[in-house]
This record gives C-alpha cells, structure tokens and sequence, in this order.
C-alpha cells in the first residue's frame, strides 16, 4: 500500500463531511427570542470569563461540549489577536490536521463559524469589504467555516442591498470551490434575516437564478442544523422538525436534494453507512426523488475514504440508487493528499463499474473533482482515464461544474 494511501486513511478517518456538525452530542439553546437575528449583532458564543490565551494546548484532550468550547475561546485569541487573520486561519487550518486526536479537525468548521461571525462583528466589518476578508483557499474546513461566519456577520447589510448582491459578490472569488463557498454562506445569512425560517429564507435564494439557488439552499439546511441544536447564536425555532423525512418531504422539489445532502450528517449521531443494507434502512420506503436524495445523504455518511464509498455505492441493485450514491462521493477529502489520489478514485469508476453507469461515475467526479482543483484535473486527471467514453465523460463533468453543485460541500 502506498504511504500517501496509509496516510490519508490516518487523516481522514476523523472526517465524515468537513464542517460538519456533529448533531448528536452537541447542547441546545432554548432560545426563543422572536427578534430577528440580524437585528442582534451581540458576539457572545466565543466570550467567556476567563479570556483566551491563543494556545491550543490548553484544549489537548478536551472532547464534546466542553473541548468545542475551549477551542472556540483559543481560536477566537488567536483570530483577534492576529495582524493578519487570513494568515492566522492558515494556521489554525494547519494546527487542524496536524491535531493527531482528530477533534479540531471534525470540528473545526462549524467552531470558525463563531468566532469569524463574532470576529467580524468586533470589527465592524462592512459588505463591500466582504471579499477582501475571506479566506483564499480550497480548504472545506476551518476556512471555509471562517468565510460562512464572516457571510452571516454582514446580514444586515445583505438585507439592504438585496439578496442579488450574493451573485456580484461571489462572482469575485478567485476559485469554482470558494464561488461555492461564497454562495453557501449567503444561505446562512437569509437564515439569519428570517428568523431561521427554511421557507422565507429559500424565497432569498431564488432571487439568485437557478444556477445559485441550491447551492444557497445548502447554506440553509445547514444553518436549520445550527438552529436545532442552539448553534452558533441561532434562534432555535418553536417546533423543531428533526426527523430528515418530515423536513424534506415538506420542501419545493427544486431544493430536496440540497435538503437531503447533509441531514444524516447533522442526525445521525455519528452512524457510520457500511453497506447497501446500510443505506436500505435510512432510506427504505421512500421513493422517487426522496429516496435518491436520501441515498446520497446516506452516502455522506459512508465511509470517509471516498474510494471505499464507492464499493459501498457498488452494493446497491438500483441504477438510479447507485447514481444517487455517487454523488455523495466526498471527494473534497482528498484536498490535502497527494493529487495523484484523486486519479486513483476516479480510475476505480471503470474498475469498480461498468456501462453507462461507470461513464456517470466518470462524469460526476470529473465534476467535483474539478472544482476541487478548479478546472485542472480536465487536463492532469481526465486524460489518464483507460477509455475515450471514459475521458469525454470526465471532460463533460469538469465542463459542468460552473452550474449548481447541489449536492456538494
């Protein structure tokens, strides 16, 4: 076995989804606050008694509750410490995967939420010098937590300017993962401009088109997450629905899938998808677009190593359940490996697969696996592909990744 490949599976087995939240042992609020949050621009989350030192040795061993709030307090001395908090989230990202528990690292994302969101407002930091704060970098975890927090600070400038000013805005991002990150986040800040409400706050994102809306709605589901389990300042709504069935069966076709993509990632309480029966029994009964959007959260929450979900993909009898679950393929795990990595998982869709199906395989991990390297791997991937369907497909999907994601993260 290849030392990159031993390595990778020592890293990533911390990782179900970057950024995730990890719903099942994370406390609740209670707030019941009717103003609006954007009306409420109060940094509190990361304040405590006893100020922040910025050294993350002070959190060693520290786990659930109580280890998220000791690195919010240190991430948040190192942030408003630093002369320059981009560089200071470079290496806050690094001290993330360096952390051989895994803990920062499966946390880190949805902790940098906070402390940009209070960050930002401590500075008072304005839309129009949004982009010039948000981090540079691919990076799914504590940077782009980092970019999410900073989006959802500027809520009431968004509200001012109109939800449109998401597209003028992303359009500046530098790379296709961070437009996409950029989008994201202007979901969770309609969240927080409606109070939490998924239906007022989707409204928002369809004013962006087509090609924005559901990947904005990704921003919402996940701010819902937050909402839910008292994250992050969020206004916990009245009547919380937590049963991934009841919430996305109740959502416009259009934005099921962007509903469906993290739900177990935020409920399943750290369950682990091994198998086709696996798959089967969070999704049995459901049909249609349901079920396919079921699968692929359920692919999410496979193994971290995308090249073992794919065997699990390869258990399912249905074509269109296989389709489904590969598109959960969390390629973005592979971010901070050798490239070559990625090679090696897109190749196993034409050994894993055959026929029409491996040619979709083909296509859709040509598709995010170019937005990962922002459009190179049609050039340094797609061609080692062993046929010419094999490689126009892989072309065809890097072609496409200028289009909604939807189910991305």
């Amino acid at each position: 076995m290849k030392r990159s490949r031993i390595i990778l599976f020592a890293v990533i087995a911390v990782l179900v989804l970057a950024g995730a939240a990890v719903a099942g042992t994370m406390a609740t609020n209670g707030d019941d606050a009717e103003t609006p949050r954007a009306a409420q621009p109060q940094a509190t989350t990361a304040a405590t008694d006893t100020p922040g030192t910025g050294d993350l040795n002070t959190c060693a061993g520290l786990i659930q509750d109580e280890g998220r709030a000791c690195y919010t307090k240190e991430l948040a001395a190192i942030v408003n410490g630093a002369a320059d908090p981009l560089a200071a989230v470079e290496g806050i990202t690094e001290a993330a995967y360096a952390d051989k528990s895994g803990f920062l690292l499966a946390n880190c994302h949805g902790i940098m939420h906070t402390v940009a969101r209070e960050y930002a407002l401590r500075i008072h930091l304005k839309l129009e010098k949004l982009m010039d704060a948000l981090p540079r970098t691919n990076d799914p975890g504590c940077s782009a937590g980092y970019a999410h927090g900073l989006v959802t600070a500027v809520a009431p400038e968004i509200e001012k300017a109109g939800p449109t000013v998401a597209n003028r805005l992303c359009a500046k991002s530098e790379t296709r993962y961070q437009r996409y990150s950029c989008t994201h986040g202007f979901g969770h800040a309609f969240m927080r401009l409606n109070n939490d409400e998924i239906a007022l706050s989707l409204a928002m994102c369809k004013q962006l088109g087509s090609g924005a809306a559901p990947d904005c709605a990704q921003g919402i589901y996940h701010d819902y997450w937050f909402a839910v389990n008292g994250l992050d300042d969020t206004q916990k709504p009245k009547d919380p629905i937590t049963e991934p069935r009841e919430l996305c069966g109740q959502q416009p076709e259009e934005f099921v899938r962007p509903c469906w993509y993290r739900a177990f990632v935020e409920t399943a309480s750290g369950t682990r998808v091994q198998s086709a029966a696996d798959i089967e029994n969070l999704c049995g009964g459901l049909d249609g677009l349901q079920r396919h959007a079921c699968v692929t959260g359920a692919s999410v929450i496979g193994p971290p190593d995308p090249r073992n979900q794919l065997q699990v993909c390869a258990e399912l009898e249905d074509v269109q359940d296989l389709e489904a679950c590969i598109r959960g393929t969390k390629v973005q795990n592979l971010l901070n490996f050798d490239p070559k990595l990625r090679v090696d998982l897109i190749q196993d869709c034409n050994k894993i697969y055959r026929g029409a199906i491996a040619l979709t395989c083909d296509r859709w991990l040509g598709k995010t696996l170019g937005v990962i390297s922002d459009g190179k791997f049609r050039t340094v991937g797609c061609p080692k592909l062993p046929t010419p369907a094999a490689r126009k497909a892989c072309v065809a999907g890097v072609k496409s990744m200028e289009g909604p994601l939807v189910t991305f993260s």
